[in-house]
């Protein structure tokens, strides 16, 4: 039903199918291991379903994806890339879940790469001067405050940094 999607949550098949946990876990453990059903993250999915776009819908995929890396520190908003280029919350989340897009809010989204190469800049930063402000991440990068706050919220959420009044910090064992 969702051919985007990269599997169905494991949860919501165990729902679905009403089997008591146990049978579930074994069931599931042996389709896996009869190379029958793959788990990727928290999905399951047949062994032999790939996320494929058709070439109109991968056109307009290379379409947002080349869009995003054109100004990829202050990027076009996500909604009206989506609506120019008749793309849908699906496709979007297939892209995220492919690793090609980070989408930081609903309206600001970025190449994975652009992303990856922030968040080393800002953590970099972050090691040498122990904390930074919303202003120095913006001069960092030459762009606005809504994009850095985007991305420090963000980052936040991901437990890489931590808000501490105005000025962020990393938080310990971040590994980048």
């Amino acid at each position: 039903r969702h051919p985007l999607r990269a599997g169905m949550p494991r949860e919501e098949l165990k729902s679905r199918l009403g089997f008591p946990p146990r049978l579930f876990g074994a069931v599931v453990q042996r389709l896996v291991a009869e190379g029958t059903l793959a788990e990727t993250g928290p999905h399951l999915r047949l062994a032999e379903h790939t996320v494929r776009f058709g070439p109109d819908l991968a056109e307009r995929v290379e379409r947002l994806l080349g869009e995003l890396g054109r100004e990829p520190y202050a990027p076009p908003s996500l909604p009206d890339l989506m609506a120019t280029l008749g793309l849908d919350e699906e496709v979007i989340a297939a892209l995220v879940e492919q690793g090609r897009l980070v989408r930081l809010n609903e309206s600001v989204a970025l190449r994975s790469e652009v992303y990856r190469e922030m968040v080393e800049r800002v953590v970099a930063l972050l090691r040498e001067k122990g904390q930074v402000t919303v202003a120095e991440v913006r001069d960092l990068f030459g762009t606005s405050r809504k994009y850095v706050l985007a991305l420090l919220e963000y980052m936040d959420q991901q437990h890489l940094t931590r808000r501490v009044g105005d000025v962020r910090v990393l938080r310990e064992r971040v590994g980048v």
